[in-house]
Order: structure tokens, then sequence, then C-alpha cells
């Protein structure tokens, strides 16, 4: 039998931990490892997943959705994905602002956009 040692490397033990207290706003949750990560923000894995659970409002089928988009993005690391509701109904239809205009860009891209504006980097 060989026995081989490697040095403290690029991979931890411990898992990265945070704590939110959920209220009524808080429709699902997408935990997933770091090869859907590494390829979609979470604005990304949000955004996808509510157009799932909003066509067809299976936590499994959203899973395998996410999946998809990350394998489709060129994941170099295994995917894993398990979407949780915390309701039965689908998502409901978000309205940003005062409803008169649409939106089709993320908080994060808008976020970006008011820091390239005012010269921030």
């Amino acid at each position: 039998m060989i026995l081989l040692w490697c040095p403290a490397g690029p991979l931890i033990a411990e898992p990265e931990i945070t704590q939110y207290k959920l209220d009524s706003e808080d429709e699902f949750m997408v935990l997933g490892c770091d090869g859907l990560w590494d390829v979609l923000s979470s604005q990304r894995a949000v955004e996808v997943a509510r157009i799932s659970l909003k066509k067809h409002n299976d936590p499994q089928q959203c899973a395998n959705e996410l999946v998809a988009e990350a394998v489709g993005k060129h994941s170099s690391d295994n995917v894993t994905v398990i979407v949780v509701c915390f309701g039965e109904d689908p998502p409901k239809k978000r309205v940003y602002g005062n409803g008169r205009f649409s939106r089709n860009v993320s908080g994060q891209g808008l976020s970006r956009l008011a820091s390239l504006l005012t010269g921030e980097q």
C-alpha cells in the first residue's frame, strides 16, 4: 500500500456558512457546489430559478436546469444543485419601481453601471 501526503493546497475543509432570517418575501433557496458558482453569479442563478419555477413549479426540474446552464457555460468542476421551495405556489411576478417601466438589467449590473458612471472602480 502506498500512502501519498499532500501539503495544504487550495482546497479547504471548512464550509463557508452564512445565516439569514427568512421572511415572507423569500420564495426559494439554491444550494450549489463550486461548479455552479464558478460559472454563474448568484443573481443569474436566481433569475434562472425564478423563470424555471414560474414555468413548471418543480424544484427538481429547476435544479436540473441550473446544472444544464452551468454545464452549457463549460463548468470545469462537478456541478451539484438543490433547489428548496419555501411555499407551494410558484414565484410571483415582481414589480420594480412604480410599475410603469420594466427593467432587464440585474441589480449587480446596475451597481456596476453606477460605479462606472461615478468613476469608482
